[in-house]
């Protein structure tokens, strides 16, 4: 009976790892860079590329520094910036009503370890509709752009 109960594992085993090497890569959720520059200035050059790239600052929240001050302690920077195009904005919505959940764009900056780290959250391109995942590839090379000028020494 041992043996029975050893191939009845064994098989089990080997539909496991046939069903995992069968799973598809989870897309890419976050693009992220980093730079030993001066939190100061990473977040002018943000200012800086997303109004090059044809966006506008519709918010910016000093999260890090607000604490500070608020409470008095040593609390490491943590700011967001948000931002929009209108006219992308209402061709995306044309699109996908639905879409206005990722509104408007959203960059994340924290200092941490010594370094400066940017990340920003990127437009799903596996959906069902063809264009609006055109659309989204296309955002989603314009986020890039704006985080890597921020990052670049």
């Amino acid at each position: 009976m041992p043996k029975f109960g050893s191939l009845i594992f064994a098989l089990f085993m080997a539909a496991l790892a046939a069903c995992a090497q069968q799973r598809t890569a989870e897309p890419e959720r976050w693009y992220q860079a980093e730079t030993g520059k001066p939190y100061d200035d990473v977040l002018a050059e943000l200012e800086l590329a997303i109004t090059e790239n044809n966006f506008r600052i519709t918010g910016h929240n000093h999260i890090g520094s607000v604490i500070r001050k608020r409470d008095n302690i040593a609390f490491p920077d943590y700011d967001t910036i948000q931002f929009c195009n209108l006219t992308l904005a209402k061709q995306m919505l044309e699109m996908s009503p639905a879409a206005v959940a990722y509104m408007p764009c959203n960059i994340a900056v924290r200092s941490e370890n010594g370094k400066v780290v940017i990340v920003t959250h990127m437009l799903p391109t596996d959906g069902p509709d063809g264009k609006l995942n055109a659309f989204f590839s296309e955002m989603n090379g314009k986020l890039k752009k704006i985080v890597d000028f921020a990052a670049e020494k």
